[in-house]
């Protein structure tokens, strides 16, 4: 990882990144009215299925924050040379995630071929590593420090980014579910970033952040522009690239929490990765007014979705609202396990007066959120939980089996009895979340028909 110091940033580079991401937003923002327009005259369009009229909303939108992004980034190369190869590496898996999206919008590929092409968006990032082009470090974890992955780790960077474009892409549907929760994540990337004194995650994490916060404009509700799966893989590459370029694997992982419950729910319930139109049962209803309920059925797929509509129904607006309020929670969950890394790693710093204030900060902000949003309420203790288990199983790593010559094979038992404890937990969870719920609507036969 490049820190503030080696680049030598100061404040007239902070001064420069906001004026960058300002550029990135107005120039994104204004690039959509027309590409809107090119969009709906190719017949590039998709139907709001969550809404009885299911208006016809230009697709594949992603290409505009795609664009967006591209330029922002070189921007970025072309000020910041000792960025440049990264920059390059960037790009590369960004316009790689680009064109499989579009492939896709376009002819609709199967789960496996996606993912088989996505694993390949990240083989040019490995070989860039491979060549000496780029240095991706190994994870720095909390008690443990840099693991030493020198070989492994970059074989496991094409799947890092897939699992992470899989996620992104799982969790979108909604007006503004997407776009709305990761632009959370990315703003908490950066608020991360400056905590590690991480120069790529704050520098690349920028126009990220510019580009999706200008396609959210459009893709709120109502929403004038879908992303498309360009638009769903280009953010879920750029978060992955963010997380391994900036040395915030950690980071990244828990602020997309939102993202990995839900793919977790979905891959689980219809066992395997399936595209949305093969399966059958679907998890939500939509009644004459447009609010959308929760599936009684047992088969239906469990989701994020349906666990936050079990409560009772709800707009569109207000349930993606929730969304984007499980993202403020792991976001702040994500900051402060920063600190913790920082704090508990070998060498690491202090506990600060500072540190202390911005743990209570992330504290609150969680409790308050909870309070005014309680459906996430079960949803946050499980992340608290998994972060904690995480953490805890680090720290047993650490004192009691990292000098043992067998100790990675301890770690990934120990790792699996934690998920399989986690599974059981969270799935008891959802169905009685699920069970006790009261059956607000039941469509006619007329209804079923028109569901997708």
């Amino acid at each position: 990882m490049i820190t503030f110091e080696e680049l030598g940033l100061t404040w007239v580079d902070f001064l420069f990144l906001a004026i960058l991401g300002i550029a990135v937003f107005v120039f994104t923002y204004f690039l959509y009215p027309p590409l809107i327009k090119w969009l709906k005259r190719r017949g590039w369009v998709g139907y709001d299925i969550h809404k009885k009229a299911r208006p016809a909303t230009a697709e594949s939108g992603g290409l505009g924050l795609t664009i967006g992004l591209v330029v922002g980034i070189l921007i970025v190369a072309i000020i910041y040379a000792p960025l440049r190869s990264e920059a390059v590496a960037f790009l590369a898996t960004i316009l790689a995630s680009a064109a499989i999206g579009f492939i896709d919008d376009r002819i609709r590929l199967s789960s496996i071929k996606k993912i088989v092409l996505m694993v390949a968006t990240g083989i040019p990032l490995f070989l860039l590593n491979l060549l000496g082009y780029i240095t991706i470090d190994d994870p720095t974890l909390p008690f443990l420090g840099q693991l030493r992955l020198t070989i492994v780790y970059p074989l496991l960077v094409p799947f890092i980014i897939t699992i992470m474009t899989n996620a992104v892409n799982m969790l979108e549907g909604y007006n503004g579910e997407g776009s709305g929760t990761t632009m959370i994540a990315t703003i908490f990337i950066i608020i991360a970033a400056i905590i590690a004194g991480s120069a790529p995650g704050l520098i690349f994490g920028v126009p990220v952040l510019a580009a999706i916060a200008a396609f959210y404009i459009y893709n709120k509700f109502p929403a004038k522009v879908f992303p498309g799966d360009i638009g769903t893989l280009v953010i879920g590459a750029a978060l992955a690239l963010l997380g391994v370029l900036g040395s915030l694997e950690l980071v990244m992982v828990i602020a997309a929490l939102t993202q990995v419950f839900n793919s977790f729910y979905v891959i689980t319930s219809v066992r395997g990765f399936k595209e949305s139109h093969s399966i059958t049962k679907k998890d939500i209803l939509i009644d004459p007014e447009d609010y959308i309920h929760a599936s009684h059925e047992r088969a239906a797929p469990l989701t994020l979705p349906r666990l936050i509509l079990a409560f009772g129904k709800l707009s569109e607006k207000k349930l993606v609202h929730n969304f984007m309020a499980l993202a403020f929670i792991a976001g702040n969950l994500a900051v402060a396990s920063e600190i913790f890394r920082q704090v508990t790693i070998p060498g690491g710093q202090t506990l600060s007066g500072i540190y202390i204030a911005i743990l209570a900060i992330c504290g609150l902000l969680v409790a308050l959120t909870a309070i005014k949003f309680p459906r996430t309420r079960g949803i946050a203790l499980l992340m608290v939980f998994i972060v904690a288990a995480m953490f805890g199983l680090f720290y047993i790593i650490d004192i009691f089996i990292v000098s043992n010559p067998f100790n990675l094979i301890y770690s990934v038992i120990l790792g699996f009895v934690i998920l399989v404890i986690w599974y059981a937990i969270t799935i008891k969870y959802f169905w009685y979340v699920v069970e006790r719920m009261d059956v607000e609507y039941v469509p006619e036969e007329s209804d079923k028909d028109s569901k997708e």
